[in-house]
């Protein structure tokens, strides 16, 4: 068999076709209902506690963002309207690059985590000690009220312990006391929550918020759930957890090498953390079976996990230069050495990949949509964030386009929605002052 029909047949093996759309769809839609009844899903109907933002909230408040490879603390001043602005922004990884802390391993206690978030709060708390603070924490969480929420599992392949089953604010709270800081979180959120509430603090059209980042998640206005002041509320889905969906070789591979196999399936198959994987895992196949060529088995990219990050994916759809230059500036450092051949083998299962995790993601869209048009029959928006949708050539515009072949018979839209995990936190705990 030529070289070319064997790497036809492993981009075969990503494809879903777009027939498939509408049954993936339903069984989206069938796995909610099975939540929503209480009965055994791979979804959870988890309730926020929140309605939509009226975007006229107003005043200042701090925002933290606890998700992803970053740590985000925020000032953020909402001026009514739709607008806000961010007064002062302090960042930190979670693991730092030069190996002088990690926060995302087993090694690590729960009291060390909250008490580095604790740190960054009081950087911005001199200018903002009268404010209610909003965080955002974009992990599975069983909340028990607007301000109350219990950790349920890490994800994203982060482990501290002493943290699962406990208090999310609870843990927050007593780090802040520790260092004299006497506040507690007046909102927790999810980070689609966050989503969610920052587009529709600018639209109200906005009936769903969805993050493709590090992780994959999505929440929408559920109309089989009410608040304490009956309006639609708010429910984060934890779609990343979606299990409907047909594993291939190399998502088996994937899936079995990660701390949670069997979980996380939709996650596996559609965001930042793991595209980057499953392309080397598929390459490093590819290379053993003599199939790509340049392939030397001996160089570090094959043989540690994780070691081609999902950037590199952007870099091959890319058409401008400098990302051409970095993608040859990456392949040089990594004595990853191929010919035309082999270039266009990347590219082309690259291009698939991708091409998968829309499809599947506008799926889960078409699904939501559906869901919840009986709350706004002229236009429906859908809130995005992450770094998939901001950085990865054609992303959104491709899930877009699908969406509306899907849907011909109303408007629909995504919409990116810059910082919207802190400005969400931020709306969500002026909404606490209703």
């Amino acid at each position: 068999m030529t070289a070319k029909k064997i790497i036809e047949q492993t981009c075969g093996l990503y494809r879903v076709d777009l027939s498939s759309v509408k049954k993936i769809a339903a069984e989206f839609n069938g796995e909610l209902d099975r939540a929503l009844a209480g009965e055994k899903s791979s979804l959870q109907i988890i309730p926020s506690f929140l309605s939509a933002p009226s975007g006229q909230e107003k005043g200042r408040y701090i925002a933290v963002d606890f998700g992803g490879s970053n740590l985000r603390v925020m000032l953020v001043e909402l001026r009514g309207q739709g607008c806000y602005e961010i007064i002062k922004l302090v960042s930190q990884p979670l693991k730092d690059p030069q190996g002088r802390y990690d926060y995302t391993t087993a090694d690590t206690s729960g009291h060390e985590v909250f008490a580095f978030v604790a740190d960054l709060v009081s950087e911005i708390w001199a200018e903002a000690s009268s404010c209610k603070l909003g965080l955002t924490f974009s992990y599975p969480m069983l909340q028990n009220s607007i301000c109350s929420a219990r950790l349920l599992r890490w994800t994203k392949e982060l482990k501290p312990r002493q943290t699962e089953g406990r208090d999310i604010g609870q843990m927050l709270s007593k780090a802040l006391i520790d260092i004299g800081i006497d506040i507690k979180p007046a909102a927790i959120i999810n980070d689609t929550v966050g989503v969610f509430m920052a587009g529709c603090y600018h639209d109200s059209a906005v009936c769903a918020g969805s993050i493709c980042g590090t992780g994959y998640n999505n929440c929408l206005l559920e109309p089989g759930r009410m608040t304490a002041s009956e309006q639609v509320m708010i429910v984060n889905t934890e779609a990343g957890n979606f299990s409907s969906l047909p594993f291939n070789y190399y998502d088996q591979i994937l899936d079995q090498a990660t701390d949670d196999p069997g979980q996380q399936k939709m996650e596996k198959m559609v965001s930042g953390k793991y595209l980057g994987e499953l392309m080397r895992i598929t390459l490093r196949d590819l290379g053993e079976k003599g199939y790509l060529p340049g392939y030397d088995r001996s160089e570090r990219i094959w043989n540690q996990p994780y070691s081609l990050p999902t950037e590199v994916l952007s870099w091959l759809q890319s058409k401008r230069s400098e990302e051409i230059e970095q993608f040859a500036y990456w392949i040089e450092v990594n004595g990853f050495y191929t010919n035309q051949d082999g270039l266009a083998w990347l590219n082309l299962i690259s291009a698939a990949i991708l091409e998968r995790a829309m499809i599947l993601i506008a799926a889960t869209y078409t699904a939501i949509l559906e869901r919840n048009r009986q709350l706004n029959n002229e236009k429906q928006v859908i809130a995005v964030d992450g770094a998939l949708f901001k950085y990865m050539p054609g992303f959104l515009t491709g899930i877009e386009s699908i969406l509306r072949s899907e849907l011909p018979d109303r408007s629909v839209a995504l919409m990116y929605t810059s910082d919207g995990s802190n400005v969400g936190a931020a709306v969500a705990a002026a909404m606490t002052e209703r």
